[in-house]
Order: structure tokens, then C-alpha cells, then sequence
């Protein structure tokens, strides 16, 4: 098959559209025509022809019967005088009809036409449509023009074929469009390694062939940056390796120096090397953590006892507000007994927050843990009794790499904290929330997960 254009696609659609409508019409009018044949149908020709083969006979005839009548006529006996005798109109109507057609010499008045036949002491007046009818009286009743049922019939069909070919054209299009759109979802979802295709339309191809060159130029630029970060990752990792043994060295001369008898300046000399290297340790395992954190960070989900789980977490928590006589505060309420996580990463992930509180919270200060369960959620709520979350870390504390300026004369502080935390909640399917808390006037976070 040939590549064709769109406009020649939709003027093919347009012809047989054109085509369609004229054997419809040209049908209708056979079958029209067919009624008319065998007397379905009675055109207005017809009629007037019965009613000049009838004139003579009901000149004469002595006295006018309903079965006289020709069909399709109604009529309506008068004296010369214009006094009505009988009829199949209603005594009303024949008096407007005798005013129209004898004192006013009208002899049609739309819907009807007449005819004045001279008796020898008789008036008799006929009426009839000036239209064709239908024989059957149902018909008739339901549709007094035969003509209108005609057009009725002609738009019902111009009506059908218009929907049906427009939805015929409308599936053939959407079918070649249906690859144009199956190639960018491909390629939003970084799925690379597929073949475009061609869909035999110009214009459709012409995109196609672009989302092609598109497709290669981002995968080879991917590949590259796929790379260049691993590479870039397993050398950062490889040198904080490397730094480790020496720093451990430095870390441990130093302390050996600080056991000795030193002058006070040899002793504040050794404190800063022994405190300058576990700075430095402690921005090495940072290094590590951020290199494979993305990598690392895909949980295996198990089953463990809430309480098991509660009461390890409360336990890790009471060891860290210890240390700087920090008092904490557990409530738990909750139905079910069950929850499904990775133990190791969602523990972290809660720890981090509760560090960042520790460290935001001065001493005989508080922290409160409350978890409960709704809508099947359950609820982890960690608030403490510091200064709270600036209006820009509310925006950014979540984020890789952010420290608030006070965040930033602490030297446990590198900003992933918060950032793991949420990393984490997400591969739960939770939600990390950050606010201040109207209770302690302090921060407040809060990680949901699903039960």
C-alpha cells in the first residue's frame, strides 16, 4: 500500500459520503415511484385526473352518494341558493368553502384545492389536497403529506450516513494515530528499545519518522548520562573508601595524643585534629549513603507486628533523647495488628525525623510520637517542643542537599535527612507532611502509609 496524504484520505470519506447520499436518495425515489405505480402512493395528478373522468356522472346522476365521490375527495352539496344539503364536510366548513368558491370565486386554499360542479338545482363543491397521499388511511392520518414522509425518509438516511462514515473515518484515523500515541507513551516511560513503525499517511509519518530521530537521540543521550552517572557514583564511592583508612588513622593518632601529657595548646591542637577528622568521617558515610541511596532505597516489603515494630522504635528513640536529656512522649492507638513495610528503611526513615527534633530541641525539652490509624492509613505524627520549620523549609525541607541557615552551624546536619525520609514514605505509597505544630509550638511531621 501506497503512502497517501490526509487530504486525499478525507476527500475519499468526503466522495463516498457523496456517492452514499445520492443511491440513497436515488433508492428512496425508486421506491416512491414504486408506491405511486401500485397505488400506495396517489399523486396530485391522479386525483384531479379521477375527479374530470367523475365530473360528467356527477353532473347527472341523480342523486350524489359518498361512493360517487372520487377517492381522496371531500365534498359538499349546496342548492343554487347556496343552502347545504349534505356532505362529508361539516355544515361550518361548507359554508366557508361555498363563500371562498362561489361568492368569492377562490378555488384553492392552501392545503386544499377545489372544484364547483354545476348540478341541475345543485351546487357540488369537492375538496381535495394539493399534494400526493397515501392510499391506507393509517398512513394518511399519521402523515397527511406523502411528500413530507419522503423528505423525512431522505434526512433520516443523509442523517445515518453521515454518522456512519464520520465514525468510520474516525476509527480509520484514530488507528493511525493510535502508533503516534503509543510512541510518545513509550517514550515518556523511558521505554527505548521499540520500533516507531509507519502508519501509510504522510503527515502521520512525517511525526512518526520525527519521534524516531527523537526516540534515538534521547536514548543515546540517556545511555551517555546512565553512564556518566554510574561512573560518577562508583568514583565518589571508591574515594570515600579510600579516605576512610587514613582518616580512621589521623582519627586515631589523635586520640592517642589526647591520652598523653600535652601542654594546653599541644591539647587544643589534638582536639581539633581528633574532632576535624570525625567531621570528616561523618561527610565520608554521607557520600556513601547519597551514592547508593536511589539504588538501595527499593524496599522489601514484609509483615511485622505493629507493637514488635512500636516498641523497637521506642526503645532506638528513648537511647537518642537520653543522651541529651530529652523527655519522650508515646501515644498509640490503633486496630490493626499487622503492618506491611520494610523494616530497616521505614525504621531509618522515622529515626531521621526524630534526629532533626533532637537536634532542633534543647535540653528537659520534649518529643512526642503518636501513631494511630485511619481510613485505612496508618499514622505516624513526630512533633517536638523547637522553633518549628521556617516558611522556606516547609517549601524545601524535603529536598536533597537543603539546610536552613540554622541547620547550617550544625555539624550532624547534610541535608538528606528529610529527603530519605520521603524517599522512603513514597516507596511505601505514603505521604510525608511538614508543619508546625499549634501544641508544642514546635516542628510537626507526618509520614502515612497504607495498613
Amino acid at each position: 500500500m501506497g503512502m497517501k496524504k490526509m487530504r486525499f484520505v478525507f476527500m475519499r470519506y468526503v466522495l463516498i459520503l457523496v456517492f452514499s447520499l445520492l443511491y440513497a436518495v436515488f433508492v428512496t425515489f425508486g421506491f416512491y415511484l414504486l408506491g405511486v405505480k401500485n397505488e400506495v402512493i396517489y399523486p396530485l395528478n391522479k386525483v384531479s385526473m379521477e375527479i374530470d373522468n367523475a365530473k360528467e356522472y356527477l353532473k347527472t346522476v341523480h342523486t350524489v352518494t359518498d361512493e360517487d365521490i372520487p377517492f381522496l375527495c371531500e365534498y359538499a352539496l349546496f342548492t343554487n341558493a347556496g343552502e347545504y344539503k349534505s356532505g362529508s364536510l361539516g355544515i361550518e366548513t361548507s359554508k366557508i368553502i361555498w363563500k371562498s368558491c362561489i361568492e368569492n370565486n377562490i378555488t384553492s386554499a392552501s392545503p386544499y384545492l377545489y372544484n364547483v360542479i354545476q348540478r341541475e338545482n345543485e351546487v357540488l363543491i369537492l375538496r381535495y389536497r394539493m399534494a400526493a397521499q397515501f392510499s391506507n388511511a393509517l398512513l394518511r392520518r399519521l402523515f397527511p403529506v406523502a411528500d413530507w414522509f419522503l423528505v423525512g425518509i431522505i434526512l433520516i438516511e443523509i442523517l445515518i450516513l453521515m454518522f456512519a462514515i464520520s465514525y468510520w473515518f474516525g476509527r480509520y484515523v484514530e488507528k493511525k494515530i493510535d502508533k503516534l500515541l503509543s510512541a510518545t507513551r513509550k517514550i515518556e516511560q523511558q521505554d527505548l528499545d521499540f520500533t516507531v513503525g509507519h502508519s501509510d499517511i504522510l503527515e502521520i509519518d512525517k511525526v512518526l519518522n520525527g519521534l524516531e530521530h527523537m526516540k534515538q537521540a534521547l536514548k543515546q543521550s540517556l545511555t551517555e548520562q546512565w553512564k556518566a552517572e554510574q561512573m560518577r557514583k562508583d568514583q565518589i564511592a571508591a574515594l570515600a573508601h579510600d579516605l576512610k583508612t587514613p582518616l580512621t588513622i589521623v582519627r586515631g593518632n589523635s586520640e592517642l595524643l589526647c591520652d598523653t601529657i600535652l601542654t594546653d595548646e599541644q591539647r587544643e591542637c589534638a582536639n581539633y585534629i581528633k574532632n576535624g577528622s570525625i567531621q570528616m568521617q561523618n561527610y565520608i558515610q554521607t557520600l556513601m549513603d547519597i551514592t547508593k541511596s536511589i539504588d538501595s532505597f527499593y524496599p522489601h516489603i514484609q509483615k511485622f507486628c505493629v507493637s514488635d515494630f512500636l516498641q523497637e522504635l521506642q526503645n532506638q528513640i528513648k537511647g537518642l533523647c537520653s543522651t541529651q536529656g530529652i523527655q519522650l512522649q508515646a501515644s498509640y492507638e490503633y486496630q490493626t495488628h499487622y503492618i506491611y513495610i520494610d523494616h530497616d528503611l521505614f525504621m531509618r526513615a522515622i529515626l531521621n525525623v526524630i534526629s532533626n527534633a533532637i537536634e532542633h530541641t534543647s535540653a528537659n525539652g520534649s518529643i512526642y510520637l503518636e501513631v494511630n490509624e485511619n481510613e485505612g492509613y496508618f499514622v505516624f505524627v513526630i512533633s517536638d517542643t523547637g522553633n518549628g520549620f521556617s516558611a522556606e523549609a516547609l517549601k524545601h525541607a524535603a529536598e536533597q542537599f537543603y539546610m536552613s541557615e540554622q541547620s547550617r552551624n550544625s555539624n550532624a546536619h547534610f541535608g538528606i535527612g528529610l529527603y530519605i525520609t520521603d524517599l522512603v514514605t513514597k516507596q511505601h505509597n505514603g505521604q510525608l507532611i511538614l508543619e508546625n505544630s499549634e501544641k508544642t509550638g514546635g516542628a510537626k511531621v507526618t509520614i502515612t502509609i497504607p495498613c
